[in-house]
């Protein structure tokens, strides 16, 4: 079927509970059984429900919808996207083995890398995006996981995942993409040979900014490694948070026609303008992977990234100035967002690694909401003085 159909009827009702269409919402945190005959068929046959943080139905709904639009044999959800790459992490790397992941990375995932899996004995070796394609078995050896994320946060570059997936499968290592910013609406990458992918439930596939979320979808093999850590660590999601978010994902593929649409939209009006020195939405004919994005995703998203003219001060008179985009973090939501990314998702970073990720002082950050495309650009152009 097609993709729309899949999230509009991916009801995913789990067991005999009628025919409802919407999923029920079952909050209990234990399950009774009617006989040590039934514990026994749980624990060797996997049948029925014990404990909300092994497994619950509103929860199991929501990972079989997600594992459907990822075309992946199994999903599991959490409780933030941070849950879901530390556990898939902590599920497939072992003390003294290594991380290969490229430096333009979400700055919660590269301060993950960077500053706790050192202690546990897990170390990072860091390339940059152009550097994937010459990626060696040797200069990967002792890599367990090749993470990579496209489109990237903030300056929207696209991973050839395809070339990723080799790259990381000559050493012997998996390749894990964060798929956040694309979705499955636009980008699959276990179909192009990746092996896990990783999503900010929060973001699009939640898309309503009132659901914090992480998902992971993969082989069952893989999945269900990840799933016992998750089982171990306790950052399972929530039932409602399960619920709203499988609401989400049933709208998702008209929501991402509709951000797209806003996008471009606001990358044309904003190219070319005398004060905006640059625009990257991977839709625009001068974005660096303009082709690569056109053969390997079936749109460019809702994310746009421009820089103006006068580094940070001119930054922040544009942010300061605009009244639809909401200053605030996230993204993927209703409503249109802006950020300084040097001053919000990567304030952490030093100027070097900065430059190293593409973030300049003057750079802001759009999520493109369902409002009006023409009440945005007005407001983007008022913004920047006309």
């Amino acid at each position: 079927m097609d993709f729309r159909t899949r999230c509009a009827r991916g009801t995913g009702v789990v067991d005999d509970v009628g025919h409802p269409l919407a999923p029920p919402i079952v909050t209990a945190s234990t399950f009774a059984f009617s006989s040590q005959q039934e514990v026994e068929s749980y624990y060797t046959g996997g049948r029925g429900w014990l404990y909300s943080r092994y497994g619950n139905p509103t929860v199991r709904a929501a990972e079989r919808l997600l594992a459907e639009l990822e075309g992946a044999q199994e999903a599991a959800l959490f409780s933030s996207g941070m849950a879901a790459t530390s556990t898939t992490v902590l599920s497939l790397v072992r003390s003294g083995e290594r991380i290969a992941a490229q430096r333009e990375l979400y700055g919660g995932t590269a301060g993950l890398f960077r500053d706790v899996l050192p202690r546990l004995g897990i170390e990072t070796t860091w390339f940059a995006l152009d550097e994937i394609a010459g990626l060696t078995p040797e200069g990967l050896e002792g890599c367990r996981l090749l993470w990579v994320e496209s489109p990237t946060n903030p300056a929207l570059r696209i991973v050839d995942l395809d070339a990723a997936a080799r790259a990381a499968h000559a050493a012997g290592a998996l390749a894990v993409v964060d798929g956040t910013f694309a979705t499955p609406a636009l980008q699959r990458p276990l179909a192009l040979g990746c092996d896990v992918v990783v999503h900010s439930g929060t973001k699009y596939l939640g898309g309503h900014g009132d659901v914090t979320a992480g998902a992971v979808a993969g082989s069952r093999d893989l999945m269900s490694a990840i799933m016992a850590t998750r089982r171990s660590l306790g950052g399972t999601l929530d039932p409602f948070a399960a619920f709203l978010l499988q609401r989400g994902m049933r709208t998702l593929a008209v929501r991402m026609e509709s951000h797209e649409r806003g996008a471009s939209a606001v990358a044309r009006a904003l190219s070319g303008h005398p004060r905006v020195r640059r625009v990257l939405w991977p839709g625009l004919a001068d974005h660096p992977d303009h082709a690569l994005a056109g053969r390997q995703m079936a749109g460019f998203g809702g994310m746009v990234t421009f820089e103006v003219e006068g580094g940070a001060a001119g930054a922040e008179r544009v942010h300061d100035r605009l009244r639809l985009f909401a200053k605030a973090a996230s993204l993927g939501g209703v409503e249109s967002l802006v950020s300084i990314p040097a001053r919000m998702s990567h304030r952490g970073l030093p100027p070097e690694e900065l430059e190293r990720a593409g973030v300049t002082p003057g750079m802001l950050r759009l999520s493109v909401g369902l409002e009006s495309p023409e009440d945005l650009v007005a407001d983007l152009l008022e913004a920047l003085g006309g």
